[in-house]
């Protein structure tokens, strides 16, 4: 006999999404608002932000008019948490303006962003700077919360019990449905193999990659320089960038960020370098029109292909199946048990 479901199935609307998602958030307010409140703190992932939505008690506190002192007061603080959902990344600036007329003079205003990746940060600060001037305008207090549904499944399991055994089971069927919907992307176990080729040595150097800004790629966190039928080199990216180099006034202009924050001035110093480098060592010009991605180091290792022929391009790899672990180690760890490896 199938085991019955707490939340529907078969279903790639993003509203299906939707609504689990809100059953899930119903069935831990329901059985307690302080637990409730205590995974929007740790879902905001903030030491700074404080959410208060549950049951206020208190005694011998006067009215606003201070003409009478009750014995006991019982308060119940309004929230409303207005939630955009979507699975591929396509938000749109304009809805997102529209949600926040949503809000009106609740206690707690919450705009969930919700989607199997973050937002960029270019789009997420954005986001933050309308609702800022939506707060000012309209003497309103959103709070704009970016995040995934791995988050949700991680910090909802943080404010369960031991014996909130059917918490857990709820918990449980959740997890399922957002991974037959491919809503628990992987992104940060995989690791990017591309050609290096003639640049190898540089890039090993400087630390940092590059490719035209045309030249897509999907998500991942690691890198993998390939040559000569192996992985020789792993790093972690810390930035994917788009940066473009004034010869004339020694400038880098950093016009796009595809990943990460604000660079740092050794950063900066790395990117000219790999840049110049490709001039004068290849007579190539990639000061202008590429993406940089950058890592503290790449790590020598030697993840050998088996097979007959090379890759021509790229190959994306779970390093967790790869190395059969669940939690990744440091960058030199994962290089040295990627040597007792192979693949084909």
């Amino acid at each position: 006999m199938s085991r019955v479901h707490y939340f529907q199935r078969y279903s790639q609307k993003e509203n299906v999404v939707t609504n689990n998602t809100l059953l899930l958030f119903s069935r831990l307010y329901n059985h307690s608002p302080a637990r409730f409140e205590d995974f929007l703190n740790a879902l905001s992932g903030d030491g700074n932000l404080t959410f208060d939505v549950g049951m206020q008690f208190a005694q011998q506190e006067g009215n606003t008019k201070r003409n009478s002192v009750p014995d006991g007061l019982i308060t119940q603080k309004s929230i409303k948490v207005v939630i955009e959902t979507k699975l591929y990344g396509n938000y749109g600036l304009s809805q997102l303006s529209n949600h926040l007329e949503s809000f009106e003079n609740e206690d707690t205003q919450v705009l969930l962003l919700l989607d199997p990746r973050k937002p960029n940060d270019e789009f997420l600060t954005q986001v933050i700077s309308d609702v800022k001037s939506f707060n000012q305008a309209n003497d309103t207090q959103v709070i704009c919360l970016a995040t995934t549904f791995t988050e949700i499944i991680k910090n909802f399991d943080s404010v369960l019990l031991d014996y909130d055994l059917e918490l857990h089971e709820i918990l449980g069927d959740y997890r399922e449905f957002c991974d037959s919907m491919s809503l628990l992307p992987r992104d940060e176990m995989v690791m990017r193999a591309i050609v290096t080729g003639y640049t190898f040595h540089e890039n090993m150097e400087f630390g940092v990659y590059y490719d035209p800004i045309d030249r897509g790629f999907s998500n991942h966190a690691y890198l993998g320089l390939y040559k000569n039928k192996s992985v020789r080199g792993i790093g972690k990216l810390t930035k994917i960038v788009h940066a473009e180099y004034d010869k004339e006034t020694d400038e880098l202009n950093l016009v796009a960020y595809q990943e990460g924050a604000e660079i740092t001035e050794d950063e900066k110093n790395r990117i000219i370098g790999v840049m110049r480098s490709a001039e004068e060592v290849h007579g190539w010009n990639v000061y202008t029109g590429h993406h940089f991605f950058v890592v503290d180091e790449f790590v020598a290792t030697n993840f050998n292909k088996s097979s007959k022929y090379p890759i021509q391009r790229s190959k994306y790899f779970d390093l967790g199946e790869v190395l059969d672990i669940e939690v990744l180690p440091s960058d030199s760890e994962i290089a040295t048990r990627l040597t007792e490896k192979s693949w084909s």
